[in-house]
């Protein structure tokens, strides 16, 4: 089988920095359909439910948020038009109806919401949260925690966990609950384990990953359990935890860690919470972004500082090998599976 793939590279928008790649499940191997410019710094991209709509961010000061309409005949993406974000974007996501779009700003320290409608072009601004000041407040992630009208930021800089109730009818985060992540630890992406009430965090400054576990209403989140993303033994350089993911089995998670440069994958017990399987290299530097090809056969990982997308096969025990095949792009930073 083959999946079609969107690459956001870091780049001037003179240059080529959204790429349209194709990944053949049965040989492991990844090809460059096309690529587009016009954006600069997609560090972060998204697609809506219908993979009709590819929306990215603009990683510069004073950011944007851009919307495309995409082709998959002719293997082409229009672009419909953009908003400011009023803050330095980092990550964004559809909300579940596709109407809505979240934005967390890493510069900046805030949230922005915008509506969609029906073309997938992005309209108005129609929330907007901010938190510390500029230098202190850092939100790295707004995700929907699924199967509810509740949500979850994280913010790096202040090490803190928001917890919102969205009103899909007038467009507001209310917020409900905060929660400071364990001293030092810098929450900058999550992930959700697929069949339980739980929820993973990756810290970046502290080269951890945290187990929290909520009821269906957010009365109570509570943490589980804080591992690790190194090996065992002493790491001596410094290192940051970047990327997270749940397999859509519910059988392992995956964190990447920038600096030592590896994918750290655990095994999810049956309480939800992890046992640590291996840390693997992932031959190459700096894998800030990697996502799980849906067939849970493989593992794309894009390596910022080598300039390359490798192939990583997952084992029947989780674990990862490196298949030898890679793509060379340059200052990959997200991938998008169709």
């Amino acid at each position: 089988m083959k999946y079609d793939i969107f690459a956001g590279c870091y780049g001037s928008e003179e240059e080529q920095t959204i790429h349209w790649l194709s990944f053949d499940s049965e040989q492991g191997t990844l090809e460059k359909k096309t690529s587009f410019s016009g954006v600069n710094n997609p560090s972060y991209l998204a697609l809506n439910h219908k993979r009709s709509h590819l929306y990215a961010v603009s990683e510069v000061d004073e950011g944007e948020v851009v919307s495309f309409k995409i082709d998959f005949q002719t293997k082409h993406i229009e672009e419909l038009n953009r908003q400011p974000t009023e803050g330095g974007p980092c990550y964004l996501e559809v909300g579940d109806h596709s109407n809505y779009l979240f934005t967390a700003n890493y510069g900046g320290g805030s949230l922005i919401v915008h509506t969609l409608n029906d073309h997938g072009e992005i309209g108005r601004k129609i929330d907007f949260k901010e938190y510390g000041t500029p230098e202190t407040s850092h939100l790295h992630t707004i995700r929907n925690i699924p199967n509810t009208t509740h949500y979850v930021g994280t913010d790096l800089g202040l090490n803190q966990l928001y917890f919102y109730d969205f009103d899909r009818r007038n467009g507001k985060l209310a917020p409900t609950k905060m929660i400071e992540a364990p001293q030092g630890s810098g929450p900058r992406h999550l992930s959700f384990n697929p069949v339980k009430n739980v929820l993973y965090v990756v810290n970046e400054h502290k080269s951890t990953v945290l187990t929290y576990a909520y009821d269906k209403h957010l009365d109570t989140v509570h943490l589980l359990q804080e591992l690790s993303t190194l090996p065992e033994n002493d790491y001596e350089h410094d290192n940051y935890g970047a990327d997270i993911h749940v397999t859509l089995s519910g059988k392992y998670v995956y964190v990447s860690n920038r600096g030592h440069h590896s994918i750290t994958a655990y095994e999810i017990l049956k309480n939800g919470q992890l046992s640590k399987i291996d840390c693997i290299s992932i031959e190459g530097d700096w894998p800030r972004n990697f996502t799980i090809v849906p067939n849970e056969k493989y593992i794309l990982v894009a390596n910022e500082h080598t300039n390359n997308i490798v192939v990583m096969k997952i084992l029947n025990d989780g674990s990862l090998k490196y298949t030898g095949n890679q793509l060379n792009l340059e200052k990959p930073v997200c991938l998008k599976v169709i």
